[in-house]
């Protein structure tokens, strides 16, 4: 007899993910952005006035060089951000947030938040730290970037 494949963690995992994005894509259209371009900005905010390079933003973001770097120029042309020679690697290109583009990131974090509250709804304020626990130990297990702070739990 066959497994349940709608019980494997697998399935669940990309089921949930799938309609998180899909919902997060058409909060994200309102502000003209991507996935992988508030990732970007996300990532810059974090570091902001320091800069990081696009190969970096990608790591973190989780996607290709090529996929950040069409990201990267997009939010160039509409001054969302700021390229400039690393100051000691001659090869590398650091991008920086603007003051513009830290006011549309901070708009599109408070609109794309509302989607993560939908979706937490009826989990109790325990399950939803114990689920972000769990996450984060499969993030580490797997070696998935995960911006530093404090433990969750």
């Amino acid at each position: 007899m066959a497994e349940d494949f709608g019980q494997r963690l697998p399935y669940m995992m990309r089921m949930v993910s799938s309609t998180l994005s899909q919902q997060l894509e058409r909060t994200l259209r309102r502000f003209s952005l991507t996935h992988a371009q508030l990732a970007a900005l996300a990532q810059l905010g974090l570091e902001s006035p320091d800069a990081l390079s696009g190969a970096e933003l990608g790591r973190r973001a989780g996607v290709t060089a090529q996929s950040m770097s069409t990201a990267i120029s997009s939010l160039l042309d509409r001054g969302l951000v700021r390229r400039a020679p690393h100051p000691t690697h001659g090869r590398i290109i650091d991008v920086q947030i603007t003051p513009v583009g830290l006011d549309v990131l901070e708009r599109a974090q408070a609109e794309t938040k509302t989607v993560e509250d939908r979706a937490l709804a009826t989990l109790s304020a325990r399950q939803q730290r114990e689920l972000r626990a769990v996450l984060r130990q499969l993030m580490i297990a797997m070696d998935i970037y995960l911006p530093d702070s404090p433990a969750v739990g």
